[in-house]
């Protein structure tokens, strides 16, 4: 993959369609949804990119609504089960194969080598998805932390007084690459500053999982006393793309991912213009997304990095924002300890959490008519959700419940899963 970061903006782009054209004849060949939405093989063989514009884009509503339609009726190796609570609050389900990963751990070398760090060097992690968070636990993660070099730091339980820990253990112990979800890293930052503690020794801040804005930036660089390098990706097609030292945009793999930028009659953005990011990725055949809205808003630069490379550069991402919650005791705690709540309850199509006070917090929930009855399930699942919501946020936090139609999008027309009125 190093050797693609000099090639030529001619090579890049027929590298790119001859790989789209390989993805686009296994999808219509073995996926029975693309079979019938992808153009004809002819159309496909003789330019898979115009192919690629005549498909429709994939939403997150068709991924759940087409789930067993996507998946590739021929054996791939290694395929494992994933999950998404996403952006936009939809839950989503998705395969992935052994390829798929093997390219995908490669895209997060290669991004770290741009941070300047390489396999080996000390890492921490300052995270929250559940499952990741749970694997550390584990006397298995244990084990794996140590012989990746690496610890990690629990973004759901951000308390003053564990803040400060994480600020000993970055200080006892500086890692050559802080990786942060945005709001965490940017939360830990603040509160840092606000102790008048900078911290020395850390090489790079590599932030992700959420909209890094340019005062996020500069008050981590403050604190943590590195740059900050901003990736972008998601748990349904990895890691898409990632700024360089130059700090002049996001380059987007293209050996990985083609992505497009849409405006909403579906035409491509012209650069500089804000639009809807589509992805299709290239290294996944045990269930091909193609034209996949990830839902979040981003544009093209327009103008090449200063670095020299000419892949694909991504000016801004905006969207995926997280909000943080306030606990009884007014500790942050990451939104996302509530997001992942959902996961598991499948007759849920669309959810979003508001804190309206220290004390009450309102669930709405949209339905999938379509899914399995509700019934004593859902009032068994209403009740522990107010045990975990009273764990995490204080216990006497009284939960009320909102079953909704539809949930409205926000100002900005981004759907919100998390809202604090606090």
């Amino acid at each position: 993959m190093n050797g693609a970061q000099g090639r030529t903006l001619e090579r890049i782009r027929e590298d790119q369609a001859r790989a789209l054209g390989s993805v686009l004849a296994w999808a219509k060949e073995t996926a029975p949804y693309f079979a019938s939405a992808l153009p004809s093989f002819d159309q496909i063989e003789e330019d898979p990119v115009a192919a690629l514009g005549a498909t429709p884009v994939l939403t997150k509503s068709l991924m759940r609504t087409e789930y067993a339609r996507l998946l590739a009726n021929r054996r791939r190796a290694g395929v494992r089960r994933n999950t998404s609570g996403g952006s936009t609050g939809e839950p989503a389900v998705f395969y992935q194969d052994a390829a798929y990963r093997r390219w995908n751990r490669a895209g997060k070398v290669l991004f770290d080598r741009w941070t300047g760090v390489s396999t080996g060097h000390r890492k921490a992690v300052l995270w929250a998805a559940p499952g990741d968070v749970g694997r550390v636990r584990s006397w298995k993660g244990r084990l794996r932390e140590r012989l990746f070099n690496r610890y990690t730091l629990d973004a759901y339980r951000m308390s003053e007084a564990n803040m400060r820990r994480y600020l000993d253990r970055l200080e006892a112990d500086p890692p050559d690459q802080l990786q942060v979800y945005a709001e965490s890293g940017y939360e830990l930052a603040r509160f840092a500053l606000s102790e008048g503690r900078r911290l020395q020794g850390i090489t790079a801040v590599l932030s992700s999982a959420g909209t890094l804005y340019p005062a996020m930036r500069r008050t981590m660089e403050e604190a943590f006393g590195a740059p900050v390098f901003n990736r972008y990706g998601s748990r349904e097609v990895g890691d898409i793309a990632c700024e360089c030292a130059e700090h002049q945009g996001l380059h987007v793999n293209p050996v990985t991912h083609y992505v497009e930028i849409l405006r909403d009659d579906d035409s491509p953005s012209a650069p500089g213009e804000l639009g809807r990011v589509v992805v299709t990725s290239l290294t996944n055949f045990a269930q091909p997304l193609i034209r996949y809205e990830i839902g979040d808003m981003a544009r093209w630069a327009d103008s090449d990095c200063a670095c020299g490379c000419k892949w694909p550069l991504l000016a801004e991402v905006s969207g995926r924002v997280t909000d943080h919650l306030k606990s009884l005791d007014g500790n942050m705690v990451y939104g996302g300890a509530l997001r992942h709540l959902l996961f598991a309850m499948p007759y849920i199509r669309k959810y979003q959490w508001v804190q309206e006070s220290l004390e009450n917090i309102v669930l709405r929930v949209v339905f999938d008519v379509d899914a399995s009855p509700i019934g004593k399930d859902w009032q068994r699942d209403v009740n522990w959700l107010e045990r975990q919501v009273q764990e995490v946020l204080g216990g006497r936090v009284r939960l009320d419940v909102q079953v909704m139609e539809e949930i409205p999008p926000s100002a900005s027309g981004k759907h919100l899963y998390v809202i604090s009125n606090i």
